[in-house]
């Protein structure tokens, strides 16, 4: 069974490359790990588990890339969304640093495994520009770029008619540039990772939701619809789409929906007019704007909404942003819309969860999916491999779950309505 869910009407289904669909699991498995969520924090840690020797199954309740990896904008963006010095006084002296730097190297890391496996998935390497969506913006972004920049990352500043030209609007007068940002199509990059591990001699099985994980001996044992596993760790990389299966883990995070749109095929004059050095683009609103082309023949633009399936309101602030960043297309333009959920947290930074002894989760990307999801991905396959928690580069903390998460998508809606309120306000009154 498959369920669309929003995920069958994106580009990206459309475009990807293909992937032979997983067996469902029957009957009973023993493996080393199992890994739960095949998106792209599931896939590498499968894949580094795997090139290790280690015997690892991956399940997924649908297939990989069902979920957010498969439907995300497909930026890869080194960059976290707090201050340096933020980050250290949340961290410590100890994992400060090594959250910076994890953020700093994300990208690296992405495209470094893109050329180690020739993983086929339309990977451009052109940088990432953030706009200003207003004057009173402008001041704590250029902070930002100082701030960073300091730390080691290729982070500058840009503006007037260069930014224009990058850009192929005058949506932003400034913006900071990091160089080593990029784009790669997500479903065919998760679908690579995915051959990969399967390549390495990981499990991948599909339709496959797990409704259960239990304490059996000194392993553990899952259960799904059909089949039972039993294995010696456990890691749950479910992102946004994380459930009750781990008691506890779900209120941690609350599943934001990030939309977006993707034009008609446009003719090689009009692809060429907008982002010409093949940039992607987000900017400071607090309902982001965020687009990209797609390295083909398409722009995509998205910002936050209310469904999956990108539909009236979610819609209408699509339509908003392409007026707003690229006006010369129009509703008429668009072929395609979807969304899909990223998990928020309180500290907008990735956690790393270890409940139990044999349980590891990994999650809270924040919209940095592709590449902190890969860098999540090894991080707990070195874990498994045996690396202390003293040692991890993300500490491993306990829950901290949101007050009155059950009453989430509420807040959510009336939170998304005030700042884009004020994001209004920021543009009419600088």
């Amino acid at each position: 069974m498959r369920n669309s869910n929003g995920a069958q009407n994106s580009l990206w289904q459309h475009t990807a490359i293909k992937l032979p669909t997983p067996d469902t699991l029957n009957g009973s498995l023993n493996v080393d790990v199992t890994v739960v969520g095949a998106g792209f924090t599931g896939l590498r840690t499968a894949l580094e588990l795997a090139r290790k020797g280690v015997d690892v199954a991956v399940v997924d309740k649908y297939e990989p890339g069902w979920g957010a990896s498969g439907r995300s904008g497909g930026q890869v963006n080194p960059l976290a969304h707090a201050q340096p010095n933020e980050i250290i006084k949340q961290l410590g002296p100890v994992f400060g640093p090594r959250m910076l730097d994890n953020y700093i190297h994300s990208a690296d890391e992405v495209f470094n495994l893109i050329e180690k496996y020739d993983l086929k998935c339309d990977s451009v390497r052109s940088g990432w520009l953030r706009g200003a969506h207003s004057r009173s913006a402008i001041p704590e972004l250029e902070q930002m770029a100082e701030n960073w920049s300091a730390l080691g990352l290729d982070i500058d500043s840009v503006e007037g008619n260069e930014l224009h030209r990058l850009v192929g609007s005058e949506a932003y007068s400034v913006a900071t540039r990091v160089k080593s940002g990029g784009s790669l199509h997500p479903l065919s990059y998760t679908r690579e990772l995915a051959r990969v591990a399967i390549e390495k001699g990981a499990k991948i099985f599909g339709n496959s939701e797990v409704s259960s994980v239990m304490k059996k001996g000194d392993r553990w044992q899952l259960t799904t619809g059909s089949a039972t596993i039993d294995s010696e760790w456990v890691v749950f990389c479910t992102n946004g789409y994380t459930d009750d299966t781990l008691k506890g883990l779900k209120q941690t995070i609350i599943p934001l929906i990030s939309v977006q749109a993707a034009t008609r095929p446009l003719s090689d004059e009009e692809y060429a007019q907008v982002l010409p050095e093949g940039h992607t683009i987000a900017d400071t609103r607090r309902v982001i704007y965020y687009g990209r082309k797609d390295n083909r023949n398409r722009i995509l633009l998205g910002s936050l909404g209310a469904s999956e399936y990108c539909i009236g309101p979610d819609k209408e602030r699509i339509h908003k942003a392409f007026a707003t960043v690229f006006p010369q297309f129009k509703p008429e333009d668009i072929e395609f819309y979807w969304g899909g959920k990223i998990a928020h947290t309180k500290d907008v930074l990735p956690h790393l969860h270890e409940p139990a002894k044999g349980i590891l989760a990994g999650l809270g990307c924040n919209g940095r999916g592709v590449a902190m999801g890969t860098v999540m991905g090894r991080i707990l396959s070195e874990r498994i491999l045996g690396k202390k928690q003293k040692d991890m580069s993300i500490p491993t903390t306990p829950y901290d779950p949101f007050f009155c998460h059950r009453y989430h998508e509420v807040g959510v809606s009336i939170t998304t309505k005030y700042f884009e309120a004020r994001d209004a306000l920021d543009v009419k009154f600088s």
